[in-house]
């Protein structure tokens, strides 16, 4: 028999043996790390663990007993639960919990249901009745069924046909196969039907509208939601619902205006109010704004983007700035006060004691300031 590093060696790199035993490469990578052992002890580790967790049933060999639960459609969750409460082996539990589930489907008028409740559910029966009714009288489920579906159908006049359900031009075998096949949790159709005392239509109707609300369609391809289309195209999901509730604007435009943003700045091109710059510094020098300015705001608020920080740097730049009588523009009171070597607190002083502007108070100190 072959060595396992032998059999290890023939895969062209560590990856590609990782591949083909179904093992976790970057976890491999940090347990060579930790360790500190070479890649074919690693590997040897891993292998036994490998070979330790695959499962045989019915001389067929699965990667893991979930993969053997999938392929015959049971939880994997519920055999295990059910070996610990049992006592049994994995094995052992696995072929007792597979006959209890194919016990529980069941046939009725030429259809398989895959339960006797979703059967009974099916032809608006209770199945607590149902099954009452059958040990009462010692007969079986499907006769009792039909008993119950008689007396329903001479209360309401009509023939109960309730095998196949019906649904915007399509014909489904039930309303579990409907929903099953739409996407929507049958359990949830049958408490809004609880609820609002509504009927099977009216049920999967809202639930299929508030699933469909929930698609997101860009480029003619249609997602299964925005955030599916955020993932593919590497684009904030909270930025784009922050931009659309800011600017009370569609997620649409919202995404395309992050998705714009985030290939200007790949591109190392930057957009700001549809102009175009080399980089950001050459946008803040064109409006006369501080660069670190504008990344401090958008540092403090994670959600804004740049045409939202350079708008509020430069809305509070020209609050500052101060226009003197001659039209000159200075970038503030302070640096008008510190050029002309008067006091920016007795200039503020003087305009809020005596209700006048800041001009005028500069004005007087200066004019006095020359008189000495």
């Amino acid at each position: 028999m072959r060595s396992e590093c032998s059999v290890f060696a023939e895969y062209a790199d560590l990856k590609e043996c990782c591949d083909y035993y179904n093992i976790n490469y970057k976890s491999l990578c940090t347990y060579m790390q930790k360790n500190k052992i070479s890649k074919e002890e690693a590997l040897s580790h891993y292998y036994q663990y490998y070979k330790y967790n695959r499962f045989t049933y019915n001389h067929v060999t699965y990667d893991s007993f979930a993969a053997c639960c999938e392929a015959y459609n049971i939880k994997s969750v519920c055999v295990r639960r059910y070996a610990r409460k049992k006592h049994f082996l994995l094995r052992h539990a696995f072929a007792s919990y597979l006959n209890y589930h194919n016990k529980r489907k069941m046939y009725f008028c030429e259809q398989e249901y895959i339960t006797f409740t979703s059967c009974c559910r099916a032809f608006g029966c209770n199945a607590s009745y149902v099954s009452a009714y059958a040990k009462r009288h010692g007969i079986s489920r499907e006769e009792a069924l039909k008993f119950y579906i008689n007396r329903i159908e001479k209360q309401e006049g009509q023939k109960i046909d309730s095998r196949t359900f019906v649904f915007r031009d399509s014909i489904y075998h039930d309303l579990s196969d409907c929903c099953r096949k739409l996407g929507i949790n049958v359990s949830s159709v049958y408490g809004y039907m609880w609820r609002t005392k509504k009927g099977k239509v009216e049920a999967v109707e809202y639930y299929y509208n508030k699933k469909m609300e929930d698609y997101f369609e860009w480029e003619s391809v249609l997602y299964s939601s925005l955030s599916a289309c955020c993932t593919k195209f590497d684009v904030s999901l909270k930025a784009v619902r922050n931009r659309a509730w800011r600017k009370n604007c569609s997620i649409q435009e919202a995404f395309r205006h992050c998705l714009r943003r985030k290939q200007s700045l790949e591109t190392d091109v930057f957009y700001y109010r549809g102009d175009e710059y080399k980089n950001l510094k050459e946008c803040c020098e064109k409006y006369n704004i501080n660069v670190q300015s504008v990344h401090s705001y958008r540092f403090r608020n994670k959600d804004s983007d740049y045409d939202e920080a350079i708008d509020y740097i430069r809305k509070i730049t020209e609050n500052r700035q101060f226009i003197w009588e001659d039209g000159s523009v200075y970038e503030s009171i302070n640096s008008f006060c510190r050029m002309k070597s008067i006091s920016v607190s007795s200039v503020r002083d003087k305009a809020r004691k005596k209700g006048m502007s800041l001009q005028e108070a500069a004005k007087y100190y200066i004019e006095r300031n020359s008189y000495d």
